[in-house]
């Protein structure tokens, strides 16, 4: 006698083959219907589903998607649709519960933790471990020359495949760059292009990124008025020969009497002075960090988005 709990074959629900055309839409986040694609012949291709709407990846014969779906009810984001003349094969839920009623429960127990694992390993190529996003694209920014044109969509893309983040996340963060006017958008012949207006102040803006995630403060913003005022009237020598410590106090103290000898350890701190060489007791001005401070200072509004 056969096994009562075995189910008849009128029980199982067979997958179900279709044969679409090219750009026929197979499967959108917005059904409610859950299945496994199988590729048999032709090509489905992967897009996100927000402008622009970039090709996340190509299936080919043999492939398949949605497992994670049925198993880990786990959302499939994507929209698959087919780029050539295609045949596939559905799986949907109810096919697949039908055929995993036949299985042992120790063999079910191991399809399913095998596809929890190849889920999470899958996951973990493309999902970006990058918190602060817009701080990422700042300094991919910055490297950047100034003023030269750069085909926005290509931009994106490199940045995309450099950093795994979502294309509309890129997307907002050029939005929120550009409103702060560190970078300029441009468009010729139905193309947008960007480029970067200071690549010195997109570094200002990406260390003041770097200040908000570590929970510092911004340096350049926690000056006091006299170590502005003493930024401004540094910044304007044109010229200053190296000195000692006292000749560089009592140079200040000519324009800034209330200047104290730890005020100018504070300036030391701020690295405004370096020595001239290792064995020297003379320092001459960093010009480079003054002028990253007060470029900081002019341009507060832009950094912290306050326009």
């Amino acid at each position: 006698m056969g096994n009562s709990n075995q189910p008849s074959r009128q029980e199982i629900i067979p997958p179900t083959h279709q044969s679409v055309k090219a750009g026929f839409i197979v499967y959108s986040p917005k059904s409610e219907e859950r299945s496994i694609v199988i590729l048999e012949d032709g090509e489905l291709v992967a897009r996100e589903t927000t402008p622009p709407h970039p090709v996340v990846f190509t299936m080919r014969p043999g492939d398949l998607v949605g497992v994670a779906s049925l198993l880990e009810r786990e959302p499939f984001k994507y929209e698959l649709s087919a780029s050539k003349d295609s045949k596939i094969t559905l799986v949907t839920e109810e096919c697949m519960e039908s055929e995993l009623k036949r299985l042992p429960l120790w063999l079910l127990a191991l399809i399913r933790k095998m596809s929890s694992k190849t889920h999470q390993l899958k996951r973990a190529t493309v999902e970006t471990r990058v918190k602060n996003t817009l701080k990422s694209l700042a300094e991919y920014l910055y490297h950047k020359p100034e003023k030269v044109n750069f085909n926005l969509t290509e931009l994106i893309r490199e940045f995309r495949f450099l950093t795994k983040i979502p294309a509309a996340t890129i997307q907002e963060d050029v939005k929120a760059i550009f409103r702060r006017h560190l970078i300029k958008l441009s468009q010729k012949d139905e193309r947008i292009y960007c480029r970067v207006v200071d690549t010195e102040l997109m570094r200002i803006f990406a260390d003041y990124q770097q200040s908000i995630d570590s929970g510092k403060d911004f340096i350049p913003y926690k000056l006091s008025l006299l170590q502005k005022k003493l930024l401004v009237f540094l910044a304007t020598l044109e010229k200053a020969e190296p000195k000692t410590s006292p000749e560089w106090i009592s140079f200040i103290q000519e324009k800034f009497k209330e200047v104290e000898v730890s005020q100018w350890i504070n300036l030391l701190k701020l690295e405004w002075f370096r020595k001239r060489d290792t064995d020297s007791d003379r320092y001459e001005m960093d010009k480079k960090t003054i002028r990253y401070f007060l470029k900081a200072l002019r341009y507060e509004t832009n950094i912290r988005g306050v326009l």
